[in-house]
């Protein structure tokens, strides 16, 4: 059996979806900038509610070719599980591609990422249809 596959239920990419995604009132941003202020870098995320649980959710990091293998990736990702920490979130969610072998080794192996209860599987047999992504999130100590 052949399945395709694809990201959002709107069968692909949209510039409208996207700019609102990255417009939105809750969005932040941390921008990784040289000394020049040449831009390298940078992470986006919400604080949210995912299923009843306070969140951290990242929505996108991208970094430029010549910022990669550096570690500002891992200091992105440091600094959002600390956000989560010490706003008591309860974890840190991020969404990658099932092809993306170099993100899914970044998050699963070097930052212990693991699958998340509410990632879609292969295949939703209500919906008819697979996902290329999984959804990952890691568990945050919360204060006392």
């Amino acid at each position: 059996m052949i399945v395709s596959c694809r990201y959002d239920s709107n069968g692909g990419w949209s510039d409208k979806a996207k700019r609102a995604e990255m417009t939105h009132d809750l969005a932040w941003y941390l921008i990784a900038r040289d000394e020049q202020s040449k831009p390298h870098g940078f992470v986006h995320f919400r604080f949210d509610l995912d299923y009843d649980r306070h969140v951290l959710y990242c929505y996108e990091i991208q970094l430029e070719g010549d910022a990669r293998r550096k570690g500002l990736g891992k200091f992105f990702i440091q600094i959002l599980e600390l956000l989560a920490y010490k706003t008591k979130m309860q974890k840190v969610v991020l969404t990658v591609f099932k092809d993306n072998e170099e993100a899914q080794k970044f998050f699963k192996e070097k930052l212990k990422y693991e699958v998340d209860e509410t990632d879609p599987n292969d295949f939703d047999f209500h919906l008819n249809e697979c996902f290329g992504y999984e959804i990952l999130s890691k568990k945050i100590a919360i204060q006392q």
